[in-house]
Parts: C-alpha cells; sequence; structure tokens
C-alpha cells in the first residue's frame, strides 16, 4: 500500500473524487460509481431543511474500468 494513497482518478473526461465515493457496484463490464454530493439548499418547500444527495457515474469504457480497478486495489486497506 501506499504512504498516501491519491484521491483523484480521471476518468473518460472527468475526476472523481475518491474521497467522495461511498459505493461501487461492479456488473461485469459496467462499474456504478455512487458520489455523496453538496447539500442540496431546499428540496420542495422553502422551509425544508437542506438534505445530503447523491450522485451516481456509471463507467462503461473498458479502459477506465479497469483503471478504477487497479486504483481499488492500490487503495485497498485490508
Amino acid at each position: 500500500m501506499r504512504d498516501r494513497p491519491y484521491a483523484f482518478v480521471r476518468i473518460g473526461d472527468r475526476w472523481i473524487n475518491m474521497a467522495m465515493v461511498t459505493d461501487i457496484e461492479d456488473h461485469g463490464e459496467q462499474l456504478v460509481v455512487y458520489m455523496s454530493a453538496d447539500l442540496a439548499p431546499f428540496a420542495g418547500r422553502q422551509e425544508s431543511k437542506p438534505i445530503d444527495v447523491a450522485r451516481r457515474y456509471i463507467v462503461v469504457d473498458p479502459e477506465a474500468v479497469a483503471r478504477l480497478r487497479t486504483w481499488l486495489r492500490l487503495n485497498d486497506e485490508d
């Protein structure tokens, strides 16, 4: 394991902050990455309090899937 894991991974045309990733689903040829996002200021009414929202990013490019799997293996704490 590295002394300090990398927090960002370039997947396609975007950078994924792996510190914000909450879950990854493996569907064979594609990975579904769930990331926590900022608080939504209002969800419906003005009286409502901010809520946590999650975003989903589907990785289908075979090279990007391999890169993400490599990152996960290199930074595995177990």
